[in-house]
Formats: structure tokens, C-alpha cells, sequence
């Protein structure tokens, strides 16, 4: 028999401890606790440090209102497996920071409206009586209207230990839990292909002890832009984020705020 719930949950509210009394339940307390769904961390904010190898502006970071992230879980039980389709929406800013207030301590900035989404699928099974991640794609954000002025072809993620993964499309590619494990410290160099490379900066988000946000470099002869950054030394559940943003989304003017991001999950061991 086929089951399928729609559960929707505002980051931020507060519920009581609960024993989950249906599958659908157990499977939402692991989307909530498990950091390959925390896509918030890596997205938002301003991070801690930057690249000093510049492609693009470092002036400008994402500020989502707080409890303004809504979660759309889409759950499918068939038997002894479960099919998810998670969807985030995040309100906020695109800023571009013009200077620095040295009396009131604070930023100077110009803001653009931002309301953008992510999507990320799932596959979990039964095992032992409990339900267990199994497959995970990759997870794609985009603005939630607008049209691209550029066509992102594939990302690949080349690393020692878990191989060379290469993603066309990143929400119906699937990789097994136990492909994604990278070693602490590890070096991973991240390609971009994406058509026409000048129409737009890119940028790498990840997780290292706080936000890190370093600028990709562009190869016009390879036609793709890559960045190679170091696997936090901390083991864990995370998630790296390729971001290409136009380029007169940094234009202080009224032009719109537009991008493309795909992202890869990683498990530090």
C-alpha cells in the first residue's frame, strides 16, 4: 500500500519531545537531525572567512530572515522503502556591502530582495525495524522565479578518497551513503561546467568550523570554473555548495539578484 504526507515545518519553532508513532514520523526526525539537510548552514550568513584568490566580488553575503526558512518534506512509503522530496524556501537579502560604519560598528550595505529554494531527494529503507538513508541525490537552489542567463552542464567533485562524482542532474542522481565518505583534512577540487563562463561569478560554500566561502577560478580553454578546498577536520554530516551568481546581481543598481547552485553531501570519517 502506497502512503504519501506532506509535512511542512517552520525553522525555529520549538515542539515537545515526541516518539514517532508512524514511519512518516521516524523519517522526519531523521531529516531534522541529520546535517546532510541542514542546507541552511552553508547558505546563509556571512562567513567567517574568504578566498584571497579573487574571481569575483567577496563584498556581499545572503541574510535569511530569521524563522522565515520554511521545510516541505514529501514523503512516499511503499513497503519497506520511503521516497523524499524535500523543498526549503528562504526569505531575505542579497547584500552587497558598500563600507563600514566605524561608529555604529556595523556594515554599510546596498540589499536586493532575495526569496530562493532548494530541492533535495532521498531514499530510505527499513532495516532492522528502523528506517536508514540509503541514497541521497545532490541539492540544487535557484531563485523561486526568474530566468538564468546561463546553463550550468555538470559539477564534479574529484577527491582520494570517494573517487571523481560528476552530477548533470543533480536531483535524479543518486549516490549510495556509503560513497560520500571523505578523510578529515582531505584536499577536493570542485569543477563547474557552465555556459557562458562569463555571465556569472562562482563561488564554493563549506564547512570548516564555521561558513568558509572561497571564489572559483576560472578556465575558459576547459570551459569549466573550479576552486580545490580542504574537508574539515571535524567528522560530521555536511554539504558543499557551488554558487554562480550573475554578474549584475553585484551591480548596486536595481538589477535583479540571480543564481544557480548545486551542491554535493559529504561525510567526514
Amino acid at each position: 500500500m502506497n502512503r504519501f504526507i506532506v509535512l511542512l515545518v517552520a525553522v525555529g519553532v520549538v515542539a515537545g519531545c515526541k516518539k514517532a508513532t508512524t514511519d512518516e514520523d521516524e523519517i522526519r526526525a531523521i531529516l531534522e537531525t541529520d546535517g546532510l539537510f541542514n542546507l541552511a548552514l552553508v547558505y546563509g550568513g556571512i562567513p567567517d572567512t574568504t578566498s584571497t584568490k579573487t574571481m569575483g566580488p567577496q563584498n556581499w553575503y545572503r541574510h535569511i530572515w530569521p524563522d522565515s526558512t520554511i521545510k516541505t518534506y514529501n514523503i512516499t512509503v511503499v513497503g519497506d522503502s520511503a521516497f523524499v522530496h524535500a523543498i526549503w524556501t528562504f526569505k531575505g537579502q542579497f547584500r552587497i556591502i558598500t563600507g563600514y560604519d566605524p561608529y555604529g560598528d556595523s556594515l554599510i550595505y546596498v540589499s536586493k530582495p532575495l526569496e530562493d529554494k532548494a530541492e533535495r531527494n532521498a531514499i530510505f529503507k527499513k532495516i532492522a525495524r528502523r528506517w536508514r538513508l540509503v541514497k541521497i541525490s545532490g541539492v540544487k537552489f535557484s531563485p523561486v522565479s526568474g530566468s538564468m542567463p546561463f546553463t550550468i552542464d555538470s559539477l564534479v567533485v574529484i577527491g582520494s578518497s570517494s573517487g571523481t562524482k560528476v552530477f548533470k542532474d543533480p536531483l535524479n542522481e543518486f549516490l549510495d551513503t556509503s560513497q560520500i565518505f571523505y578523510n578529515a583534512g582531505e584536499n577536493v577540487e570542485v569543477r563547474v561546467f557552465a555556459r557562458p563562463l562569463n555571465s556569472a561569478y562562482g563561488y564554493i560554500h563549506h564547512w570548516n568550523n564555521s561558513h568558509h566561502r572561497d571564489a572559483m577560478i576560472v578556465d575558459t580553454a576547459a570551459g569549466y570554473m573550479s576552486r580545490t578546498y580542504a574537508i574539515t577536520t571535524k567528522t560530521g554530516r555536511y554539504n558543499a555548495i557551488a554558487d554562480l551568481i550573475t554578474v549584475p546581481s553585484f551591480d548596486t543598481s536595481s538589477s535583479e539578484y540571480l543564481f544557480e547552485a548545486w551542491g554535493f553531501p559529504y561525510i567526514v570519517r
